[in-house]
């Protein structure tokens, strides 16, 4: 009886253990990466098209990304910034490697650093999400 107690114990304790430490490993916070751009004027909408198949096309190159979109801003309160793209990754480490890739870095040569005026980057870990 006593050996009994003591399994079940060992049983119920270790499942408890492992059930909290499986959670924590699934609790990866995920990265979310927002870019507002303030384009030059002259920008034509050929080149922001441009950018924005690029920035789209980023999700099939690279496996970190989760999910991302770019779209222009409808209302008068983005103080000239007049895009944006918002891209979630996997964790930070993802985003992080994503900023250092050379087709990042050309991306930003190509693309982007011809047609900016201004930029604006804020990165945060999802902390909140279940998933």
């Amino acid at each position: 009886m006593k050996n009994s107690i003591i399994i079940l114990s060992v049983l119920f304790f270790g499942c408890f253990a492992f059930s909290v430490n499986a959670q924590s490993i699934n609790k990866k916070e995920k990265a979310v990466h927002i870019v507002l751009f303030k384009f030059k004027e002259g920008t034509t909408s050929e080149q922001i098209q441009s950018l924005k198949k690029e920035i789209l096309k980023q999700k099939s190159i690279f496996p970190g990304i989760l999910e991302i979109s770019f779209g222009k801003d409808f209302t008068s309160r983005s103080k000239g910034f007049g895009y944006a793209e918002v891209a979630v990754f996997k964790n930070r480490n993802s985003l992080e490697s994503f900023n250092k890739s050379d087709y990042h870095q050309q991306l930003i040569a190509t693309h982007i650093r011809p047609i900016l005026d201004d930029i604006l980057v804020l990165d945060y870990e999802n902390k909140n999400d279940k998933n």
